[in-house]
């Protein structure tokens, strides 16, 4: 899939949704890999849609304790948005248009590379904190299905584990991944990735970040 048909179908909203199905859903994935547009898209409704459902909880706690007719509209709405979304994304349609643009604006990012479990510890990179974006650089030397990767934020929590389609295979076996720095807090960070061919997983690399006030 181009870029051109993905607007013309409406892709990232579909693929948002889980409306696309099929042959489209994988053309699409593949495409958003290398497509910074149609990423960012998807990654800005991602964001957008966890801020709302953590606001529309908010809102529901307080009402917890309602009755009758009132408590049941107040469970269907929560429910509602949680499964899809939908709601969120018909209420907020001018915030997310304001986050869609920021996100496609020209922007800065820092690099930061990927070693391999045999070169031992790498060097703690600095990010900027005003950096919207870091980009993990890596070489992939075998096929995989699916790369993954875990956070480890300044306290020692890890966060849950985040698997993705593996890209397609470049000659030159470079590969880069693209994540956001919006909700890391100041701080050293360890970030670890492995992939999948499908008989097993296999260690990747890792690499250390620190996020400066």
């Amino acid at each position: 899939m181009d870029h051109e048909t993905a607007v013309q179908l409406r892709a990232t909203e579909r693929y948002f949704l889980g409306e696309l199905t099929g042959a489209d859903r994988d053309g699409f994935e593949e495409h958003f890999f290398i497509c910074p547009d149609c990423a960012e898209d998807v990654r800005a409704m991602t964001v957008f849609a966890a801020n709302a459902k953590a606001a529309f909880r908010a809102d529901s706690a307080s009402t917890i304790f309602l009755s009758g007719k009132t408590f049941w509209l107040s469970a269907a709405l929560n429910v509602a948005l949680l499964v899809g979304a939908g709601y969120g994304l018909l209420r907020f349609v001018p915030q997310m248009k304001q986050e869609l643009a920021q996100a496609r604006a020209p922007q800065f990012v820092q690099d930061v590379p990927v070693l391999g479990q045999s070169r031992g510890e790498s060097a703690v990179r600095e990010i900027a904190s005003t950096t919207k974006q870091i980009v993990f650089s890596f070489y992939l030397r075998d096929q995989f299905q699916n790369i993954s990767y875990e956070l480890k934020d300044p306290s020692g929590s890890v966060g849950s584990r985040i698997i993705l389609r593996a890209p397609p295979k470049e000659d030159s076996a470079e590969s880069h991944l693209s994540i956001s720095t919006a909700g890391l807090k100041p701080g050293a960070y360890e970030i670890k990735f492995w992939g999948n061919n499908g008989n097993g997983e296999m260690a990747i690399g890792q690499s250390t970040f620190k996020i400066g006030h």
